[in-house]
């Protein structure tokens, strides 16, 4: 009789076991799953508005110039012996204003904005004159210039000079411009050649009208012109390498002068240099 009941227990055991199993399977089912970490994807670096590449003004250590702003407007900090004391002076008309404007610490200056008119006799224009002293003229020497360049691309226009000494058509000059609605910075060196006055002109590959602080530099060495912008080369051009800039005009920044026509630029500038030899 006792081996008759042996298949009633093992189908007892496996109905046990059957019952278990599901059990544990639908415990297993209703236990929330631990989520997976997922890293927060961190938030791209964006400089700030006064980033840029380290100023090549810091670099004049010859006979130079430097136009900082630390004390204002009307002082220029002269570096070497050659260079006699600068006095800047602002010039203006049609109610342009040159003002100081707060930058790391310092200022910078701002010039006056885009004029919306189409007759530029109603534009506000204004410039900074630092005088004609001849030990600015570099002759043959190897030497450089720029400035720190702060424009939004509605500063843009068809030419902006940041700082020149001498004009294109007649006698000598070297330039820093920015120019066009892309706002690309170019360098120019002019003077007599063959009976006639040449430009030469050492253009930058990108613009800088992005509503960023740029540096750009330019450099003449023998018959060599070269630009660059935040610290990398961007262009060059060639010129007479016996082209002596000597001039008698004055060193001016924002424009070539403040009269129609006179180039204005729109925008912040800061760490304005001309570093000679």
């Amino acid at each position: 009789m006792r081996f008759k009941r042996w298949p009633a227990i093992i189908a007892g055991l496996v109905l046990l076991a059957v019952v278990g199993t599901v059990l544990v399977v639908w415990l297993a089912s209703g236990e929330p799953e631990t989520p997976t970490a997922t890293p927060s994807p961190s938030a791209p670096a964006v400089p700030s508005p006064s980033a840029a590449a380290p100023s090549p003004s810091a670099q004049v250590t010859g006979d130079g110039v430097v136009f900082d702003f630390t004390n204002g407007l009307e002082q220029a900090r002269v570096v070497g012996s050659t260079i006699g004391a600068l006095t800047v002076r602002e010039e203006s008309q049609v109610g342009g204003d040159i003002s100081l404007v707060p930058r790391d610490g310092d200022f910078a200056v701002r010039f006056p904005a885009p004029c919306p008119g189409k007759d530029d006799k109603q534009c506000p224009r204004a410039i900074l004159d630092a005088g004609a002293d001849p030990a600015l003229n570099p002759g043959l020497r190897a030497f450089r210039w720029g400035a720190a360049v702060l424009m939004a691309p509605e500063e843009t226009s068809k030419g902006a000079n940041v700082l020149q000494k001498g004009y294109s058509q007649v006698g000598t000059q070297f330039k820093l411009q920015v120019d066009g609605a892309k706002g690309i910075p170019s360098c120019v060196v002019a003077g007599p050649q063959g009976g006639k006055n040449v430009i030469h002109v050492a253009q930058a590959t990108q613009g800088v009208a992005d509503g960023r602080w740029h540096t750009v530099e330019c450099a003449r060495d023998g018959a060599v012109l070269r630009i660059s912008v935040d610290g990398v080369q961007q262009g060059e051009a060639t010129l007479p390498a016996d082209l002596s800039i000597e001039n008698d005009a004055p060193l001016r920044i924002g424009g070539k002068g403040v009269a129609t026509n006179n180039d204005q630029f729109h925008g912040t500038l800061d760490d304005l240099f001309v570093a000679i030899g």
